[in-house]
């Protein structure tokens, strides 16, 4: 990739000397286009800053705090993304993460569970999410699981029209949350079909 940095100073400002008072333009960087993949433990510090920003969007969707999220260390973060480990997944638009989605392995070694989605709210409704679970999907497939399961917060009619697009469907199970008395309903994708 090319890319060539050209810096924009204020008036009095004349680089190297001002350079804090400077932003950076980028003028011929070259596009990368949009690309779904899977986080390693060189992107730990990426994992991180993508579930702050979920939870401070949408801290209802999610099981995890935004408090306990930021307190978790960086060691936590890495091992997390170790490559024997449960997936996440970015998508990206040009080097930019606009959505995340991970996979989880229960101790069931064909259950399956997708977790952590979220999509920017400035790129939701452009099909992002349905790249994503797609990509979980096949994920789970190609591991060879008999299901894939999803907890939803009741009343997030759009996370549920999107799961029960990709065919998932409520199991019946519900469980209510401690901290916020929300209740979070099981949905499944039976996966042997």
């Amino acid at each position: 990739m090319k890319m060539r940095r050209w810096v924009l100073c204020p008036k009095g400002g004349t680089p190297p000397l001002a350079l804090e008072t400077c932003r950076f333009l980028d003028l011929t960087r070259e596009k990368m286009g949009t690309v779904i993949r899977r986080l390693t433990s060189a992107d730990a510090l990426l994992l991180r800053s993508v579930r702050i920003r979920a939870l401070a969007d949408s801290p209802s969707a999610f099981g995890s705090t935004l408090s306990e999220t930021v307190e978790r260390s960086m060691s936590t973060w890495e091992n997390m993304l170790r490559p024997d480990g449960n997936p996440f997944f970015v998508y990206e638009i040009d080097g930019e993460v606009r959505g995340l989605a991970g996979g989880f392995v229960s101790d069931h070694d064909e259950e399956f569970h997708l977790v952590s989605m979220w999509i920017d709210p400035i790129h939701r409704g452009r099909g992002i999410s349905d790249a994503l679970v797609s990509h979980i999907v096949d994920w789970a497939r190609s591991r060879n699981a008999s299901r894939l399961i999803l907890e939803c917060t009741e009343g997030n009619r759009h996370a549920e029209e999107l799961y029960f697009r990709h065919g998932f469907r409520r199991t019946g199970m519900s469980s209510t949350r401690e901290r916020d008395g929300a209740t979070e309903f099981e949905m499944v994708l039976d996966l042997s079909v």
